[in-house]
């Protein structure tokens, strides 16, 4: 790595060239620096060195005869990219997530640098600038949000490394366990996945195994059942062999905690590799989830191909040298994953020096994984280097040939899309740096001729202000829409469609019992119009149990819609929009229990908006990485405060409603006995209580109301930062001022009425995000817990309790649960639980305003928990990941 930086700091000279074209003459050394594998590191770094103005960057050295010439003459050749199908083959029918302005098309998207070998071992291709590093900073964004709404508005979007970001990893296969067959047909097939470890150079996964077969319409099914090895969020992967002989509508179906998924597939396409189906809740253990493969195909005498399913990303298991980059699978370089996905040698390493081409291997794969008839570009984002700021957008000039047809108006689109939406939403002096021309391997019509492509350098990670913006979450989601639409818009321009853009997710939602004691969901359209999405033509809920696992969602119209839950069901939503460009992001979690009587006694309020980047956890690589900020979106903001608050109080036996707290000011707080203030790490940057909200809790305490607050930033926010107003909120309605800002320790027990109780928020442990600044109390009010160390961890006393962490961090749900049992009954101790009888909502029901299906009466939202209609198709990854949501608050200057 210091050879690298070294080499790069020499001097490159600039030499006279058409107006907008950018020459440089490289020395011996780097010339042979670029023909060892750096020619893409080193036109990076000169192309970013380049003056505002210029469209093209050409390097230039000597070759062996003296002669001035183009340095990508200079590389050795590389053979053929082989082809994956037949040529000929059939035209592709992605079926996609959801319908929307790309169906029809697919994305190849790269996500930038990873984990590489050289010289006896792993290292990451980009140093740590100010906390972040553009091998990671740059895929997080990538697979978290960019390729989420590609997939929102129906693309098939193939990744060039792993796009899950789960350390963890089960397999099932035809080879091994968790692999059953019924009904009859079935024989050997071609070759197929082998669940092993440690994949050395030239050896391919997907034919060192085997795959079964078995006619598509012959009612056959094949079953993996996959054992999870711990609660969490799972991308689900199947593959198969891909031959003209296969179905073109392979039936998956995916039983899972929330219901049944059913997809379609063409297996005459896209095999041997892992094909991505959905994101899952999973609990921990055999049966949390099931897949199967129908043999009920519309392709009479066509066959079934049934290989593996893999559930989670894993950890690097290809290996280099003896070894692997012991680190999760979606931070490896591209040419490690192209590997595991069952590329041959010559996508990889087709130099053929025995280790890999990383920039090459992507464009390569893309060229290898797409098949005749395909529509489909090719987007990488990167973010630069070399001392400038700013945005630019790279296609392909060189000696290889044209750039592929479209490649230019496709980097025109998203170089657009993007500045114009950074400058709208935070900083209108955002420099544009262009659409340019360089010879990229990404983009590079030698490696890949068949999609239009384009290498986005999104900002300057080696500028203090730029990677500011680089590393806040809500940029990085802006971005990430702003590449989509630009992608939107160059097929529509092409074809002479009008775009259409899917819609923003809802906002201000609420499960609330309505004047009939029956609960209904309510919401606020989201932001419409550039740099924002379309106007949702429709909604669609989705329900959950437990606020974890959902269901396919039912389309309703209107900004509300009853939702039938049965006397003390407990039942959690969240909404998105759908208009023709998609489905929206879903709004953020609320729930309710259904009271007996109607009416419910506890209020929770969801008062976590904060989403920037002084949340971002921390995490010691080590090496010569050390310490990084992380964009892991669960451990940021989940967006799901409702459900941990929700399970407990529900299964406590109290009747809830819940809303985000936007919606306050049109709440009426004396329909309830007591209000439970869920803050998270709410503090300075949004306030964990404004003025009006502190006006309207006070009258309600002061009128008899109870009030539960748990935050990890109330009294930093309210008393060390906040104004005299805030200071007296904070001692005469919560009963404390804060002692310390920082507990330093996530060891919490409780005492009196918590005895015995175990209030630890550690990761380690369960928690579902790091709290970074749990506050320590002081107040005259009586102790329920304290830290490790003697700290104040929570008070109660006059109907009030304040907790210095939040609850839902809490690492053990059994005494959360506790904890809910025991205050509840103490902070309203006159009020008794209606008994789960008497209250019916079986009767006449005006369904109105939500699409179910079936009769009058029925149960509706909670109803389709498990349909496997195909009207509902795939909604359920859309949705799976509720921290998804894009918040659309006015923007705030970062510096």
């Amino acid at each position: 790595m210091l050879t690298v930086l070294t080499v790069l700091m020499l001097p490159i000279l600039a030499l006279a060239a058409p107006e907008g074209v950018h020459e440089l003459d490289l020395s011996p050394d780097q010339v042979q620096q670029a023909l060892a594998g750096d020619f893409d590191l080193l036109l990076e770094d000169a192309a970013a060195r380049t003056p505002e103005g210029t469209t093209t960057v050409v390097l230039f050295g000597q070759d062996a005869l003296g002669n001035r010439v183009p340095l990508e003459d200079l590389l050795p050749p590389a053979p053929p990219v082989p082809r994956k199908d037949a040529p000929g083959g059939p035209p592709v029918d992605h079926p996609g997530s959801s319908d929307g302005g790309l169906s029809g098309r697919a994305v190849y998207v790269s996500q930038c640098h990873g984990w590489k070998y050289v010289s006896g071992q792993f290292y990451l291709q980009r140093p740590n600038l100010f906390d972040t590093v553009e091998d990671l900073h740059n895929p997080e964004a990538t697979n978290q949000v960019l390729v989420r709404y590609l997939e929102n508005a129906g693309a098939a979007v193939f990744t060039a490394k792993e796009r899950d970001h789960n350390p963890n990893m089960a397999l099932s296969d035809n080879d091994g366990d968790g692999y059953s067959e019924s009904g009859s047909g079935f024989e050997g097939g071609s070759a197929g996945f082998v669940d092993r470890q440690n994949w050395v150079h030239g050896e391919n996964p997907f034919t060192a195994g085997t795959t079964r077969r078995f006619p598509a319409d012959g009612g056959g099914v094949a079953t993996w059942i996959p054992e999870v090895p711990e609660d969490g969020r799972y991308a689900v992967y199947v593959s198969w062999a891909w031959d003209s002989s296969h179905a073109s509508d392979a039936h998956y179906r995916i039983t899972h905690p929330g219901g049944v998924i059913d997809r379609r597939f063409d297996q005459r396409v896209h095999g041997a590799t892992w094909q991505y189906l959905e994101t899952l809740w999973l609990p921990a253990g055999v049966g949390g989830i099931q897949v199967e493969l129908i043999g009920d195909s519309s392709d009479a005498g066509s066959w079934l191909s049934a290989d593996a399913v893999r559930i989670g990303g894993g950890m690097g298991d290809v290996s280099r040298g003896g070894s692997t980059t012991q680190r999760p699978r979606w931070e490896s370089a591209a040419y490690l994953h192209t590997q595991f996905n069952g590329a041959p040698t010559s996508v990889y390493d087709f130099y053929s020096d025995g280790n890999g081409s990383d920039p090459g291997s992507r464009s390569r794969w893309a060229k290898w994984e797409h098949p005749n008839g395909e529509d489909a570009v090719y987007v990488s984002w990167h973010s630069n280097a070399g001392g400038g700021r700013g945005t630019s957008t790279y296609t392909y000039t060189g000696n290889s040939g044209a750039a592929v047809a479209g490649s230019e108006s496709l980097g025109s689109s998203i170089q657009s899309n993007i500045v114009d939406a950074i400058r709208a939403l935070y900083d209108s002096n955002w420099t544009d740096r262009g659409n340019r021309q360089a010879a990229f391997a990404e983009v590079s019509p030698y490696h890949n001729p068949e999609t239009p492509s384009a290498l986005i350098e999104m900002a300057f990670h080696d500028d203090a202000t730029d990677v500011e913006y680089l590393k806040d979450p809500e940029f990085r989601a802006d971005a990430s829409r702003a590449i989509y639409r630009g992608i939107v818009d160059y097929f529509a321009d092409r074809d002479g469609a009008v775009a259409a853009y899917l819609p923003e997710p809802p906002e201000d939602v609420a499960l609330v019992h309505n004047s009939n004691g029956r609960l209904e969901v309510r919401f606020s359209e989201g932001p419409t119009g550039f740099p924002f999405g379309d106007a949702p033509s429709e909604y669609v809920l989705f329900t959950s149990a437990d606020g974890r696992s959902w269901d396919n969602g039912t389309s309703i119209a209107g900004s509300g819609a009853e939702v039938t839950a049965a006397p003390g069901e407990t039942i959690f939503v969240r909404v998105a929009g759908r208009n023709s460009g998609g489905i929206s992001f879903p709004s953020e979690v609320v729930g309710a229990r259904q009271s007996p009587d109607g009416a419910a006694a506890v209020l929770v309020v969801a008062a976590f908006d904060r989403m920037e980047t002084s949340l971002l956890p921390w995490e010691a690589i080590g090496g010569t990485v050390g310490d990084v900020r992380r964009m892991d979106l669960p451990r940021v903001n989940p967006y799901d405060i409702v459900a941990a608050h929700g399970r407990a109080i529900g299964a406590a036996g109290w009747p809830f409603d819940s809303i985000a707290d936007e919606r306050l000011p049109e709440t009426d707080l004396s329909a309830y006995r007591l209000v439970v203030w869920a803050a998270g790490e709410e503090s300075t940057w949004d306030e964990t209580f404004s003025a009006t909200q502190q006006t309207q809790i006070m009258t309600f305490v002061q009128q008899g109301g109870a009030l539960l607050v748990s935050g990890a930033e109330v009294l930093w926010d309210l008393d060390e930062r906040g104004t005299d107003g805030d200071r007296a909120f904070a001692t005469n309605v919560l009963g404390a001022t804060m002692a310390s800002d920082d507990a330093n320790t996530t060891v919490v027990a409780g005492e009196d009425l918590l005895a015995g109780l175990d209030l630890g928020f550690s990761e380690a442990n369960g928690a579902p995000y790091p709290v970074e600044y749990p506050d320590v109390l002081e107040s005259t009010k009586g102790v329920i817990a304290r830290y490790d160390g003697g700290g104040v961890a929570a008070i109660f006393g006059d109907s009030v309790a304040l907790f210095g962490f939040p609850l839902e961090t809490m690492a053990s749900e059994a005494d959360r649960l506790e904890v809910f049992s025991r205050l509840l009954p103490a902070l309203v101790p006159d009020y008794i639980a209606p008994e789960d009888t008497g209250f019916s909502d079986t009767g006449d029901v005006d369904t109105g305003d939500l699409d179910t299906g079936g009769e009058p009466g029925k149960p509706r939202a909670c109803g389709c928990a498990t349909s496997g209609s195909s009207g509902n198709t795939g909604l359920l990854a859309l949705v799976a990941l509720g921290w998804l949501r894009v918040r659309s608050r006015p923007r705030r200057a970062i510096l």
